[in-house]
């Protein structure tokens, strides 16, 4: 049964900040499967639409299975919402007004933080911070800046496309998990191994499936089955 809750504009704007925040690199999959079922209970429907997953489909089947026990937990809709801004809020989000209304009658409105409504985000770094570094290399992968990805292998080109993060992250699962596909693409084009695991069992293919990027999961399968 469809779902007739109507989510609140927080549950949106936090659903929103999630969609490209660097803090979900760090959170375990089962918090990602929580927030993918939750979601799905407020803006689809109470319990999974959709038949079960085979066995065989471990990413499809777990996140059917989250979304079957968010309708079990949840009896009032508001409840989900309710940890759902809890989840958002515990990696960074804000709930508040982004805009300072000058004190100056009639003049423009003007936006309180740098870097767009999200604050400043990762594509922002400047390349000398992290010259050579795995982290640099993390970062433009969380941000999605493929000019910036580019530029920077034309500078390293010897840099390991395969080196973890503080967190145990590959720069492709966290271009995976962010939908980032031309990212994906120039990464494997570098040597990405699409084979490795993250710290929870999942390989990057898994984890594009988790987040609903499909055309990734398409291109990382394509890949692992062209390998030798």
């Amino acid at each position: 049964m469809s779902t007739t809750y109507n989510p609140s504009e927080s549950f949106r704007e936090a659903a929103s900040y999630l969609s490209k925040a660097s803090s979900l690199s760090s959170v375990s999959n089962a918090t990602k499967l929580e927030l993918y079922a939750i979601f799905k209970y407020l803006m689809v429907s109470s319990t999974p639409n959709v038949p079960k997953p085979s066995i065989f489909d471990f990413t499809g089947k777990a996140k059917w299975e989250a979304w079957q026990t968010a309708g079990k937990t949840y009896q009032d809709p508001s409840d989900a919402e309710k940890r759902y801004l809890e989840i958002a809020r515990s990696l960074g989000w804000v709930e508040e007004d982004i805009w300072d209304k000058s004190d100056d009658e009639g003049e423009s409105r003007k936006p309180k933080r740098e870097g767009g409504a999200m604050g400043r985000t990762t594509s922002t770094m400047t390349m000398e911070d992290d010259k050579g570094s795995s982290s640099a290399l993390s970062n433009l992968a969380v941000a999605g800046d493929l000019s910036a990805m580019l530029a920077y292998f034309h500078g390293q080109p010897d840099a390991d496309v395969n080196a973890r993060d503080e967190n145990g992250y590959t720069p492709l699962h966290l271009a995976a998990d962010r939908g980032h596909l031309e990212v994906v693409d120039i990464l494997l084009k570098r040597g990405a191994n699409p084979e490795i695991k993250d710290p929870d069992e999942f390989t990057a293919k898994e984890l594009a499936e988790i987040a609903g990027h499909t055309g990734i999961a398409a291109l990382l399968s394509d890949t692992q089955n062209a390998s030798p």
